[in-house]
């Protein structure tokens, strides 16, 4: 764990500045999942919720992660918003796709390309879409995401693999 994060843990008013660190974080997360605004609002807070009632709770490993910790409570109150919405598909907006990404450049064919894989991730099983969310877009280790997802770290190589080999399909 992070010592800067230790110390949120153990702070008088740890929700606060845990909150002021990993807001952005939670918002661009629950931003992936969803189109509209208000729904993308609505996650971040429910999130913001969840994260508040589990700190008093968390126990993490000996060398955990709380930006891992975060992420998975953020991608799975997305995850359980979506399912109760079912059939609904989730469509990306204009603003959603023009937002800045790190290695999109500003032309046209740059910006197509992004909406090709943002909408291929968005067909992705939802373990796969979980684990290209928060290892590729996040940039959560192998480990940090095996603490996270509560699963094995050749359970994270093998969804992973297959994740990306799906969306190689799909954009080939």
């Amino acid at each position: 764990m992070e010592k800067s994060d230790e110390i949120l843990l153990n702070s008088k008013y740890p929700f606060e500045e845990i909150l002021k660190k990993y807001q952005k974080l939670i918002y661009f997360i629950a931003r992936r999942y969803f189109k509209n605004p208000d729904d993308v609002m609505d996650a971040s807070q429910e999130a913001a919720i969840k994260i508040y009632t589990g700190i008093p709770h968390v126990k993490l490993p000996e060398g955990g992660n709380l930006k891992a910790w975060i992420c998975t409570v953020t991608a799975r109150v997305c995850l359980d918003a979506l399912r109760k919405r079912r059939p609904q598909t989730c469509e990306l907006t204009e603003e959603t796709l023009l937002t800045p990404l790190p290695s999109a450049e500003e032309n046209a064919a740059a910006n197509e390309r992004v909406r090709e894989i943002l909408s291929a991730i968005d067909d992705l099983q939802e373990d796969h879409r979980m684990v290209i969310i928060l290892r590729d877009m996040q940039g959560l280790s192998y480990d940090e995401l095996s603490d996270a997802l509560k699963i094995s770290v050749g359970t994270v190589k093998s969804r992973l693999s297959r994740a990306r080999l799906a969306l190689k399909k799909s954009l080939s």
